[in-house]
Order: C-alpha cells, then sequence, then structure tokens
C-alpha cells in the first residue's frame, strides 16, 4: 500500500465516523424530543394523578420510567463526551452500518402508540383508564426505542461495542437507571431543621421582596400567599437537586481519574454546586408559588410534581460539570483536553445538525414556557428568542442555502393560507390585551412567518422526507411524503389541513425545489394567515 492509499484510507475513516457522529445525535435527539412529548402529555394535558387511579403502585413506577430514561440519556451522552476512545468506536461502527428507515418508522410508530389513549379516551379519561394506559404507554415506549437502536446499528453491533466499553459504561449506565432512588434516599437531607429552616426563610424573604403577602410555618413546612396554601413535602424540596449534582460529580470525578484536581474538585467545587442548588430550589418554590397565588394554583401544583424540577436541577449538575471540564485550574493536564477538544469535527456547519437540533430546540421551548404561564402563548417571545439563537448558531451550514424564488412556490403558499383562513372561524378567547404589546406581536409575527418555517421545514422536509424517500424510488417517497405529512398535521390543530399542507411543501421539495422552495412557501403560507390574524384579532389562526 503507498503512502497516498493509507491516506486515503484515513479520510474515508474519518468521513465514516463523521457522519455516524451525526446520525448518533440525531437519533439521541429524536429520542428526547419523544420522551419530553410523552412526558408533557400525560403530565399537562391529560394531568394523570396516580393517588387516585386505584393502581397508586404501577402508576408510580411507569412514571419512574420516564425519569430513568431521561438520566440514561443524560448519562449515556455525558459518557460519550469524556470517554473518546468509546465515542470514537460507537461513531464508526454507526458510520459502517447500512441506514434503515423501516426502524425509524418503527420508532415513530412506538410513539403514536404510547399516544393512542389520549385519542381513545381523552384527557380527562386516562384516570379512570389508567391500566391500558399504562400498557400502551409501556408497549409504545419500547418500540420506539426498539426502532431508535435500530436505526443506528443492528443489535449485534451495539453487543460489540458495549463489550469493548467494559465496566465503566456499565457502571454508567446502572447509576443512571438508579436514579431516582438515589434521589428518594436522600430524602431525608429535607428533615434536618437548619436546612429546611434557613430554605423557609431565604424562600419568605424572596416572596416579601417581590411584593407578596407572606405566611408561612416553617415546623409545619406551610406557605400561604394570597390565599394560595401549600405544604413543601419531601418529594418537592429540591432534595433532588443535591442527589443529581452529587451523582453526576461523582461519576464525572471516576471517569475522570487522574484528570482533574481531585481535592480542588471535591473541597472547592462540589460545595460550591451544592449551593447553586439549594439557592435554584429556593428561586422554584418563590415562582412556583406566585404563580399559583396570582396566576393559576393547579398549574404551580403540576409545576411542583412535574419533570420539570428533575430537568433543571440535570441542566445545573451538567453545567457545573461543563465549567469544570473546561477550567485550567481543575485541570491536571490542560493542554492535553484543549487538544482533545481540537480534533472534534465542526459543527455550526454541519447541514444535518442544523436540521434537527433547532427543531428539538423549538419543542423544549413549548415545554418550558408551558412549566412557567399558566397561558403558553404569553410566553412566545421567550420561545421566539430560542428559536431565533438556535437557527444563529447553524447560520454557517443555512446560509448555503441557495434558490431563486417560483412562482409556483410562492402560489402554493398562497393558496394553502387561503384554504386555512377561509375554513377557519372566530376565537376572541385565545389571548387577552395585556398579551398584545408591542413585543408579543412583533415577536410573534417573527415567529410565524420567519422561525417557525425555517425550523419546520428543516426538520420535517429537509431531515425526515429526505431520509426516507431515498433517491429514484417513487413509491417509497410516496410513502415518505404521506408519513412526513401526516407527522407535520400532528403539529397543528387542524390535522387534515396540516397534513395537506404538509403534502404540498413535500411535493415543492420533490420536485425539484428543494428545502428553500418548501421554506418560502410555508413562509407566504404564514405571512398571509399572520396578516388576517393582525388585522383582524382573531389569534386562533396562528
Amino acid at each position: 500500500m503507498s503512502i497516498s492509499d493509507q491516506a486515503l484510507t484515513a479520510g474515508e475513516t474519518g468521513r465514516v465516523a463523521q457522519r455516524g457522529g451525526r446520525r448518533l445525535v440525531l437519533i439521541l435527539g429524536l429520542a428526547v424530543v419523544e420522551l419530553f412529548i410523552i412526558m408533557v402529555a400525560y403530565q399537562l394535558l391529560a394531568n394523570v394523578h396516580c393517588k387516585f387511579t386505584g393502581v397508586d403502585l404501577a402508576c408510580t413506577t411507569v412514571r419512574s420510567i420516564a425519569g430513568r430514561l431521561l438520566a440514561l440519556l443524560t448519562m449515556l451522552g455525558l459518557y460519550l463526551i469524556l470517554m473518546r476512545n468509546a465515542y470514537h468506536a460507537l461513531t464508526a461502527a454507526i458510520g459502517q452500518a447500512p441506514r434503515r428507515p423501516s426502524a425509524l418508522a418503527l420508532n415513530f410508530a412506538g410513539l403514536i402508540i404510547a399516544l393512542v389513549p389520549l385519542a381513545l379516551f381523552g384527557p380527562a379519561g386516562i384516570n379512570a383508564w389508567i391500566s391500558p394506559t399504562l400498557i400502551l404507554i409501556c408497549l409504545g415506549g419500547a418500540i420506539a426505542g426498539l426502532g431508535g437502536v435500530l436505526s443506528l446499528m443492528p443489535l449485534r453491533a451495539w453487543l460489540v461495542w458495549l463489550r469493548g466499553c467494559g465496566f465503566s459504561l456499565t457502571l454508567a449506565l446502572m447509576v443512571a437507571l438508579v436514579m431516582p432512588d438515589i434521589t428518594r434516599m436522600m430524602e431525608p437531607i429535607w428533615n434536618i431543621e437548619a436546612l429546611t429552616s434557613v430554605t423557609f426563610i431565604l424562600v419568605t424573604w424572596v416572596l416579601e421582596v417581590s411584593g407578596a403577602t407572606v405566611w408561612s410555618d416553617a415546623a409545619l413546612h406551610l406557605i400561604r400567599v394570597d390565599g394560595f396554601l401549600v405544604e413543601i413535602g419531601e418529594p418537592c424540596s429540591g432534595v433532588e437537586g443535591f442527589a443529581l449534582v452529587t451523582t453526576f460529580m461523582g461519576l464525572y470525578a471516576l471517569l475522570m481519574g487522574r484528570d482533574i484536581r481531585q481535592t480542588r474538585y471535591w473541597l472547592v467545587l462540589f460545595p460550591a454546586a451544592l449551593l447553586l442548588s439549594w439557592a435554584f430550589n429556593v428561586a422554584r418554590i418563590a415562582i412556583l408559588i406566585l404563580i399559583g397565588a396570582w396566576i393559576a394554583p393547579e398549574h404551580a401544583v403540576n409545576g411542583f410534581h412535574s419533570y420539570a424540577g428533575w430537568l433543571m436541577f440535570t441542566l445545573l449538575a451538567l453545567l457545573v460539570l461543563a465549567i469544570a471540564h473546561r477550567s485550567r485550574w481543575l485541570q491536571s493536564n490542560p493542554e492535553a483536553l484543549a487538544a482533545a477538544a481540537a480534533e472534534l469535527p465542526p459543527m455550526r456547519a454541519d447541514m444535518l445538525l442544523a436540521s434537527i437540533i433547532p427543531f428539538i430546540v423549538m419543542m423544549l421551548s413549548g415545554v418550558l414556557v408551558s412549566a412557567i404561564w399558566a397561558n403558553p402563548a404569553q410566553g412566545y417571545p421567550l420561545r421566539a428568542a430560542m428559536m431565533a439563537a438556535a437557527l444563529l448558531v447553524f447560520w454557517p451550514a443555512l446560509h448555503q442555502l441557495a434558490y431563486r424564488p417560483r412562482p409556483i412556490d410562492i402560489a402554493a403558499g398562497a393558496a394553502i393560507a387561503a384554504v386555512w383562513i377561509v375554513t377557519s372561524t372566530p376565537d376572541i378567547s385565545r389571548g387577552g390585551t395585556d398579551e398584545r404589546d408591542m413585543l408579543w406581536v412583533g415577536t410573534r409575527l417573527l415567529g410565524t412567518i420567519v422561525l417557525v418555517p425555517i425550523v419546520e421545514e428543516l426538520f420535517f422536509r429537509g431531515y425526515l422526507l429526505r431520509r426516507m424517500a431515498g433517491q429514484g424510488q417513487i413509491l417509497r417517497a410516496v410513502i415518505a411524503l404521506l408519513v412526513t405529512s401526516a407527522l407535520f398535521g400532528l403539529m397543528h390543530d387542524r390535522f387534515a389541513l396540516g397534513m395537506a399542507a404538509g403534502a404540498i411543501f413535500g411535493a415543492l421539495y420533490l420536485r425539484g425545489g428543494g428545502l428553500a422552495a418548501a421554506i418560502l412557501a410555508h413562509m407566504v403560507a404564514n405571512a398571509l394567515i399572520a396578516y388576517v390574524a393582525f388585522s383582524t384579532e382573531n389569534w386562533a389562526l396562528i
């Protein structure tokens, strides 16, 4: 073999690994989105109360599975970031494996099965039909998970990779699966009198600073603001933050070993992280109480018992680890860390990642505003800001889209808008005049006309349709168009019209216009609909 042959082989290996890395990030992102869809559906829409179902243990067990899966995905991502050899071996194996659109279809089928109870029984009837609901959620989740795993590579390849990782990955996954149990074991910390007393004093102070009239009883863990009375029990006390920070930091220290200065790590960063987690929980309690007193009591109660706290504490723990990983003061060999980081391929110019990550951000922004505002429409400026930031991150990839506007694309968008407007009914119940200030109107129009079309078309046409349609197979393209259009319709209040619009956007994409044509048609449709909504104040249109 000549030197040039060796260089070519090395280059090809790098391209295979890079392709595998993109697919891995993509599927992990989809898994997180689907998990959040299920959690939000049964936490906010259906509002399942395990204590009133008659199958408390089974319901609680299924609910804990979501937390375990979220912890498992987070731990796997952390492990792959820290253990570069394992990451490179996995991406190389995925890059060599053939693509399996059927496995991805299996994944989406599982998601639909998990959401079937909402259609069969309705959000209000879930508690009465909890047993079949739990069965369908577990069945759908298992099918979706299997489809996601197989879409990356066959099970045999997964087993080979797992054996190569040794004990460290097994330890990380075991820790993730018992994370909720670790949290429960740490709940007695909340009974430490000094901790609870100081916590309640600080919460009371924060509430008083906000201008609220506060009554509290630290001995009974009771706080009341303007008639809204809550008891802060152990599960809602914030000790889950202590558990998550301790667990993630412990695993990081174990995996990194001599690469970090353990004394500084445990004596300085660890206490600071616990203190930050405690302060975060004080703010969380105060905000939820104010939501209950001033906005919607049921929303505040759901906030105490939802996965939002778990998610925020997990993000806080990962933020601490990100600081540790980039701190030269904590690293024993910062030069080696910088060299390893320089080997990572650029991500901002990767069109595949640009097609999926902004959509994930859009979905997560919906979860976030639902957790903060009783009327999620009021939080649209935050959603617009998050979508805009995600698109700006991937601007090096997006600005490469070359396109000349075609009359057919503009006409298609106008036709979709006309049908949407004509078939709509006036609705002045969504939102009050207090939310229609210039900031809200401006961000709503920006999001509807520019941001949402780009984000949705990147995902549904730029990724899903392109992957499923393949090259030159008419039947496969038609099936892909129907499937992606149906999924697009599920994103809208009017499924049939949404599916029809998705089919038109997809047809423009497949018939030579490309992604930019679908984006333009979507923008035209949304712009005309937004104009009518703005001029008539029929905000239900958008």
